[in-house]
């Protein structure tokens, strides 16, 4: 999973989300990658929203009522 319009590399998109699953911090994570706080804070941002979103699309696929048919 990347983030659009992102002007990190795939190598390091990569691994700020390795540190974003173990639970690290934004600004812990910018030093070990090298790349601005304020870059990894933004990007923790864009991928919390981004799992949001797709756990929003799951429940609405098992909470939508499904017609019934009749025979």
């Amino acid at each position: 999973m990347y983030i659009k319009h992102c002007k990190l590399s795939k190598n390091k998109q990569l691994e700020l989300m390795k540190y974003f699953i173990t639970g690290a911090t934004a600004r812990t994570v910018a030093d070990l990658v090298g790349i601005h706080r304020n870059s990894a804070v933004r990007f923790f941002h864009k991928l919390r929203v981004k799992i949001a979103l797709k756990q929003q699309d799951r429940n609405e696929q098992f909470t939508t009522p499904k017609p019934l048919t009749t025979f």
